[in-house]
């Protein structure tokens, strides 16, 4: 018991200390910084994308129908399966890339944005799919 009595009251002190000051909030970024890996990005998203082949083709058919093809079909007629559990029906997808691109991008009317899960070749692949599937060629 006269062990345990030092350590009780050493605990007990322990009370009465000062709190922490809190750090100060992180300060903002100078004036025109970009975040690193900007311009690489901008780049990779930018026209006419990598070079269209049967890779890229099948890599945008893989990622379509993971992430699209539930509300949009596999047809790109808006016919997806959400559809027939009462969702209201979505328009046919445009066979031009670069608004699939924005449209991959963004939210654009209600549409799940993407672009944390697709990288920029992964975006332009499901892109160049989407032209393909609209002209009749997947």
């Amino acid at each position: 018991m006269t062990r345990l009595l030092p350590l009780l009251l050493l605990l007990a002190a322990c009370d009465a200390w000062p709190e922490s000051p809190k750090p100060p909030p992180p300060a903002p970024p100078p004036e025109g910084a970009v975040p690193r890996g900007a311009a690489a990005r901008s780049r990779a998203l930018a026209a006419p994308g990598p070079p269209v082949g049967a890779a890229l083709l099948t890599e945008g058919a893989d990622r379509y129908a993971i992430f699209c093809t539930p509300c949009h079909g596999p047809r790109g007629l808006g016919d997806g399966v959400v559809v027939s559990r009462g969702h209201p029906p979505l328009a046919p997808l445009p066979a031009d890339p670069a608004r699939s691109m924005a449209a991959i991008a963004g939210n654009h009317l209600g549409a799940h944005p993407l672009s944390d899960r697709l990288d920029p070749r992964q975006r332009w692949a499901v892109a160049r799919h989407v032209e393909a599937l609209m002209r009749g060629t997947p």
